[in-house]
């Protein structure tokens, strides 16, 4: 690419050069490990669905950044996404774009340099671990697939990287986008009609940042359309090449619409009579474009976990809204969703519990279940708990040190189900306060 060209592009993407501000929008929970990280050798890797903040989340450490002092020209933006780089994504364009800013924008003096949708520049590992090694530049770097990432990551920046998981707004990040902030009981209790209200909304809506602050419906379906396709377009179809469009999409459709119910690889092979391998290929690039987690059952034993299928929880309720072939409200499996996505953020070792045990949610902790969590939810508030509800916690050993919970629309108490202790907390509450 032309010198002068490239340099009126990276101009265009990084006017504080010359203003000094960068707009970084509504702060976000991980924005304090991501700080953290700055004065690190290691590269930064943020990996997360498309359009859930993660270009934002850049903004908001470059914000940073200049608040602590550091110049406008050290810090580089770079949009690899943008159409005008499409015909020369390369290694070789990352080197130009580099060598441009180091020459006649930031000569000297330690750089930090921020590449945005990497996953489009075939072979990046090499030149980020590159430039790394032997410039005095901090890089940070985002992407939209799960698994091209992990699996690059691995072969070539072992013990070089430290890797963030960004995720649609939380319960807590969305009422900040609607100015309201809990951080005490007092506070929930103070807001508990509004909070409430709002939690309605975000089972609806979801939790992408640009969905929110659309000021009416029609735009937001809209826009969850758009991701829908773009996810499945751009992430999916093109990345993997595959060439049978319309089983791809049956398959996403299908794992939204049955979010929270146990299926297998099996049961979607004989569902949509189509082969074996390209049912678990399919289902790799769903699960590695982030459209919806996998959750594993609990088991000491791996056979055991092999066998017994898994439940699929969808990125964002009001994306599996959209496009799910919902009949009827939903409201128990979104709140369901809702808490799973929760923990899928809080914790590393999350399962559901068969046998003995028929539990919504399994935490594990190295060697030890530390808690076990039931989601009871109805739309109308109700007191009389279903003892189906309460088996998961009936067969459980006195030894079992686990905390029990059981979410409710609105119930808070406290109970003894067998010889188990059981506390009972609205699920709003659980999401702001006790986690």
């Amino acid at each position: 690419m032309d010198a002068g060209r490239l340099l009126e592009i990276l101009v265009s993407y990084n006017r504080f050069w010359t203003t000094g501000h960068v707009e970084a929008g509504i702060g976000r929970d991980l924005l304090s490990r991501c700080l953290s990280q700055v004065d690190t050798k290691e590269i930064l890797v943020l990996k997360g669905v498309r359009r859930c903040g993660k270009s934002t989340l850049l903004a908001q450490i470059m914000d940073a950044l200049l608040g602590k002092g550091i110049l406008p020209r050290q810090l580089l933006r770079v949009s690899l996404e943008e159409p005008l780089f499409a015909a020369e994504a390369s290694v070789e364009l990352l080197e130009q774009i580099y060598r441009t800013w180091r020459e006649r924008i930031c000569p000297e003096g330690k750089g930090y340099l921020f590449l945005d949708e990497i996953q489009n520049i075939s072979g990046w590992e090499g030149w980020v671990r590159g430039r790394s090694d032997t410039e005095d530049v901090k890089i940070f770097v985002s992407g939209s697939s799960a698994q091209m990432l992990s699996r690059e990551i691995g072969t070539k920046l072992t013990g070089r990287q430290v890797s963030f998981e960004v995720y649609p707004l939380s319960f807590s990040e969305y009422l900040r986008f609607k100015d309201i902030i809990v951080h005490s009981e007092l506070e929930y209790i103070a807001e508990k009609t509004l909070i409430r209200h709002h939690f309605h909304e975000y089972l609806k809506y979801g939790g992408f940042p640009e969905v929110i602050l659309k000021e009416n419906d029609e735009d937001r379906e809209m826009l969850l359309k758009n991701y829908f396709e773009d996810i499945l377009y751009r992430d999916i179809v093109t990345r993997h090449e595959i060439r049978d469009v319309a089983d791809l999409r049956n398959l996403a459709v299908f794992l939204m619409t049955n979010n929270t119910r146990k299926t297998s690889v099996n049961k979607l092979k004989n569902n949509f009579s189509i082969s074996q391998d390209k049912t678990e290929n399919y289902l790799s690039a769903i699960l590695e474009s982030y459209l919806t987690f996998q959750l594993q059952k609990f088991s000491w034993s791996l056979k055991s976990v092999q066998r017994a299928g898994f439940k699929p929880y969808a990125i964002d309720t009001g994306l599996r809204n959209r496009v799910a072939f919902s009949f009827s409200a939903d409201a128990g499996r979104l709140v369901e969703n809702v808490v799973h996505n929760h923990l899928h953020r809080c914790h590393e070792d999350v399962f559901f519990g068969e046998d003995d045990s028929e539990t919504d949610f399994i935490v594990k902790q190295g060697m030890t279940i530390t808690q076990r969590i039931q989601v009871w939810y109805e739309d109308d508030p109700q007191s009389e708990i279903p003892e189906r509800e309460l088996a998961a916690f009936s067969n459980l050993i006195k030894k079992d040190k686990a905390e029990c919970l059981l979410l409710t629309n609105e119930l808070e108490t406290e109970m003894t189900v067998g010889d188990t202790h059981v506390r009972c907390l609205p699920v709003v509450k659980y999401l702001l306060l006790d986690s």
